[in-house]
């Protein structure tokens, strides 16, 4: 009889982290639980807490997990070959998509644990806002520097906006239960917004 193969700390660790964005992405944040998770795993709480001391900590490595994701996603669009306007056009299209892909992303969001509950989740999730905040700031000002988006635009406040209107969507296309192509929105809030940044003629 075949010995059965112990699975390193780091792919527990992953498989948890996976599991936890499953409960989330079909039953919501309320649902993830300790026992919940433990369950989905096929292993003992205590053993859960031998990997994540608790909720707090799962929901940081989730956040972690979704910034390194994202990251690579940033990564892999070759944006170093287009114009700064074309880069930021791509990024909301690469970011509903990548969304879309991860439907636990806006159910984390907008949930109760990250609105007036847990600290360490907010502050960490805080912190993906603002790198993300920060790198759409980034395109808009290269994009002026190159006369693609007229002076007067505040690049981090409108990439505030530009981002809200982004939440905005993922937040409707959850509560119609998915019921319309969140990626094919792209091209309307390129219009909307980003079209209408660059220089009048």
């Amino acid at each position: 009889m075949a010995v059965k193969k112990r699975k390193s700390a780091e792919v527990r660790r992953h498989d948890i982290v996976e599991a936890a964005m499953e409960i989330i992405r079909h039953d919501g944040v309320a649902k993830l639980t300790t026992r919940s998770l433990s369950e989905a795993v096929g292993i003992a709480q205590p053993t859960l807490f031998l990997h994540f001391g608790n909720k707090s900590h799962v929901l940081v490595a989730l956040v972690d997990t979704i910034q390194e994701r994202l990251q690579r996603e940033m990564a892999g669009l070759g944006l170093e070959k287009l114009t700064p306007l074309e880069r930021l056009k791509m990024v909301i299209r690469a970011h509903l998509s990548f969304i879309q892909k991860q439907p636990g992303i806006p159910r984390l969001l907008f949930s109760e644990a990250l609105q007036s509950g847990d600290p360490m989740f907010r502050d960490r999730m805080n912190e993906l806002v603002m790198f993300f905040l920060s790198f759409v700031s980034g395109l808009i000002a290269a994009a002026q520097e190159k006369g693609e988006i007229r002076p007067d635009i505040v690049p981090q406040q409108n990439a505030c906006i530009l981002i809200a209107a982004v939440q905005g969507l993922a937040f409707r296309w959850i509560l119609s239960d998915h019921r319309f192509d969140l990626a094919e929105q792209a091209d309307a809030v390129i219009t909307t917004f980003i079209e209408g940044w660059t220089p009048r003629s």
